[in-house]
C-alpha cells in the first residue's frame, strides 16, 4: 500500500493536486523550482526537498507535473535529478503534458533502475485540480496502474487506463488538439458575431443550449463576455502544446491543417502580450485583426 509520496512541481495544477494528497492523509514530500511555493505545504506538515533527487528519499511513489519536455529532462535525467538516486522498487508517475517519446524515454530510464513508471497526464485546469475533479489518463504496467489508482482517485473524478506506456501521453495531445480547435472556433464565432452586429449575450444563450454546446465553449464564452481572461490554462502553454501536437502528428504523418491555423493565431496573441492570460485570450488577436474596438484588458 502506498503511504508516502513526493510531488514535484507546484504550479497552477500541481499545487492543487499536492494539496489534495495532503488532505487524503499521505505523508508528503514536495519540491518546486521556486522554493517559496513549498512554504504553504511545509506549514501543513510536508517535508521540503532541496533537489529532485532528494524527493526520492523514503517514499513509495514519486509524482510530478512539470511545464514541458525540457523541464522533465532536467528534473528526471539531470545531475541532481530523480534518476540519479531513485532506488529499486519505487514507482514514478509523470503527470506532465509531454511528447509520447519523452514518456517512453522515461520508462526506459526508470526500468534500468528497477523502478516502475506510469505516464498519467490530466484534463482539466486550475479549479478542477483544486477540487480533485480532474479527468486522469494513465498508461503502463496494468498491475502498477491498479496499485497507483487509489492515489489518482484522490485527484480526479475519473481515471482511465490506456495500456502501454506512451499511450496516455498520446491521448493528452489528442484531447488538447480538440481543445485548441474548440477555443479557436469560439473566438472566430464571437468575432464574426460582433462584426455582424449581434448581441453577444444573446449569442451565448444559443451556445448554452444548441447541439454544438460544450462546457468549454460555455465557460470560456461567458468569461470572454466579461472580459475575464484570468488564467486557468495559460495561452502560452496552449501554444507550447500546439507545438507538441504538430511534432507528434508530423511523426505519424497525420494531417493537422486546422491546428496550423490555430498555432499561428496563438503565436500572434502571445506576440501581442497575452501569453500569460487564459487561452481564451486568443480572441484578442482576432479582434485586433478584425479592427474591433473592444476592451482588451
Amino acid at each position: 500500500m502506498i503511504k508516502t509520496i513526493s510531488y514535484l512541481g507546484l504550479g497552477t495544477m500541481g499545487s492543487g493536486m499536492a494539496s489534495n494528497l495532503l488532505k487524503a492523509g499521505y505523508e508528503l514530500t514536495v519540491w518546486n523550482r521556486s522554493a517559496e511555493k513549498c512554504e504553504p505545504f511545509a506549514r501543513k506538515g510536508a517535508r521540503v526537498a532541496d533537489t529532485p533527487a532528494d524527493t526520492t528519499r523514503d517514499v513509495d511513489l514519486v509524482m510530478y507535473m512539470l511545464s514541458n519536455d525540457q523541464a522533465v529532462e532536467e528534473v528526471v535525467f539531470g545531475a541532481k535529478g530523480i534518476l540519479a538516486v531513485i532506488s529499486e522498487g519505487r514507482i514514478a508517475v509523470d503527470m506532465s503534458t509531454v511528447l509520447p517519446a519523452t514518456s517512453l524515454r522515461e520508462e526506459e530510464g526508470y526500468a534500468k533502475r528497477g523502478v516502475d513508471f506510469l505516464d498519467a497526464p490530466v484534463f482539466g485546469s486550475k479549479q478542477e485540480a483544486a477540487d480533485a475533479k480532474l479527468w486522469i489518463l494513465a498508461a503502463g504496467n496494468r498491475a502498477i496502474f491498479e496499485k497507483v489508482k487509489p492515489v489518482l482517485q484522490h485527484l480526479g473524478q475519473t481515471v482511465h487506463y490506456f495500456g502501454k506506456n506512451g499511450n496516455a501521453a498520446a491521448m493528452k495531445l489528442v484531447g488538447n488538439l480538440i481543445v485548441a480547435l474548440e477555443m479557436e472556433a469560439l473566438a472566430e464565432g464571437l468575432v464574426l458575431a460582433q462584426k455582424a452586429g449581434l448581441d453577444l449575450n444573446t449569442v451565448m444563450e444559443i451556445v448554452k443550449v444548441a447541439d454544438f454546446r460544450s462546457p468549454l465553449l460555455v465557460s470560456n464564452g461567458q468569461n470572454i463576455l466579461k472580459r475575464n481572461f484570468s488564467t486557468s490554462f495559460a495561452l502560452m502553454l496552449m501554444l507550447k502544446d500546439a507545438g507538441l501536437i504538430e511534432k507528434f502528428a508530423t511523426s505519424l504523418e497525420s494531417p493537422i491543417p486546422a491546428l496550423r491555423i490555430v498555432e499561428k493565431n496563438l503565436a500572434s496573441a502571445v506576440a501581442l502580450g497575452f501569453g500569460t492570460e487564459n487561452a481564451s485570450a486568443v480572441i484578442k488577436a482576432l479582434e485586433k485583426e478584425a479592427g474591433l474596438e473592444v476592451n482588451r484588458r
